[in-house]
């Protein structure tokens, strides 16, 4: 999962819409990856709310939404702090964490921090984490219907209390103590929350994607919102990735913008010209015909993704598919065999899975 946590407007926060607006400008440059405008905007919030724990939440995100998928460790200590700090400032105002706007700071930076323990192995400091965030979730619940930002936060608990253990059965064991979800209402929550909240509403974006990428197997979904987050944050590479991938069977693919490749070939950070170099790849074998371009794309891609363990996973799973059908086209049978195996490897998705595994079989 990218995060766990947006902005809340809070009744303070709310009640002043100078104060909203610039909270909200500061959230659009962190989505649109610019650190420099949003620590501009954070400044004057904090000039007019000081102590708020608005303030740290919003600087934790600009450094994860600079820097995703690829988060450091130096970088998530630097993130631990503002999301410790985003605790502390929620308590100090509301000790017992009764009012909304507390409850819901405090609530996204535990989720954060579980979720990044959950990322790194840390299954026990995750699920402490996510142990707190659950706490005030249950708040939230009560109070979704008067507070629509908590639409985002509750939408997801319902779809990933059930979905996620699915998908990762080592955590089954420790959420017994966790109450149901409800697939069908978390969905309709998350739908909802990008119709009505205000600074939830990408976040909502982004997992409802995610979710239709991922767990629902519907693609089509994802394009919808997927392609609203980079008409909204021409500079989130992180959407546009997912917006291709959203886009990745023979059908669809003809109709990749080819602009949007070449933006993720040219950025600096690994991650995405392995991304841009791979779907290049895909593009000049399947719109274009043209294997041999296709090889060297494919190739080109996988030597970026070898610069990054652990992120990246799909694109790697799909560039050695890509390579390993093109090989066996050609009868290099050994070199497609290992790059199939590769891509059974890295495969997050059954389709690649699967086509890898037919492919091994007639070599």
């Amino acid at each position: 999962m990218l995060c766990l946590a947006a902005f809340s407007i809070s009744a303070q926060v709310f009640e002043d819409e100078d104060l909203k607006k610039l909270v909200k400008q500061g959230a659009d440059h962190i989505y649109n990856a610019d650190p420099d405008s949003a620590g501009f905007y954070i400044d004057l919030v904090e000039l007019q709310v000081q102590d708020h724990p608005v303030v740290p939440l919003m600087r934790a995100m600009t450094l994860l939404w600079s820097n995703i998928p690829t988060i450091t460790e130096e970088l998530f200590l630097q993130m631990q702090d503002q999301l410790f700090y985003a605790i502390e400032l929620a308590e100090s105002r509301d000790p017992d964490l009764e009012e909304p706007e507390m409850v819901f700071f405090a609530m996204a930076s535990h989720g954060l921090l579980a979720e990044y323990y959950a990322d790194q192995g840390y299954n026990l400091r995750a699920v402490g984490e996510a142990n707190k965030a659950y706490g005030l979730m249950k708040k939230g619940f009560k109070i979704v219907d008067t507070h629509p930002e908590f639409l985002f936060t509750t939408g997801l608990y319902n779809y990933f209390r059930e979905k996620y253990p699915e998908k990762h059965p080592i955590y089954k064991p420790l959420l017994w103590f966790f109450r149901s979800g409800d697939i069908e209402l978390g969905l309709q929550q998350l739908e909802k929350a990008c119709e009505v909240s205000i600074l939830t509403q990408v976040e909502a974006y982004v997992y409802l994607s995610y979710i239709y990428l991922r767990y629902e197997y519907k693609p089509e979904k994802a394009q919808e919102y997927l392609g609203q987050i980079i008409e909204m944050y021409p500079n989130n590479f992180y959407a546009k990735g997912k917006y291709l991938e959203s886009l990745a069977n023979p059908g669809d693919f003809k109709n990749a913008p080819i602009e949007v490749i070449y933006s993720l070939m040219k950025h600096d950070n690994p991650y995405y010209k392995l991304a841009g170099y791979v779907f290049l790849g895909y593009y000049e074998e399947i719109v274009i015909l043209s294997d041999e371009k296709a090889e060297f794309a494919y190739r080109r891609g996988l030597e970026y993704g070898d610069e990054i363990e652990h992120h990246g996973e799909y694109f790697k799973g799909l560039g050695y598919l890509g390579l390993g059908r093109l090989l066996a086209q050609k009868g290099a049978h050994e070199e497609a065999k290992r790059n199939l195996n590769l891509a059974v490897k890295f495969a997050e998705t059954s389709q690649i899975r699967k086509e890898a595994k037919e492919l091994l079989s007639e070599l």
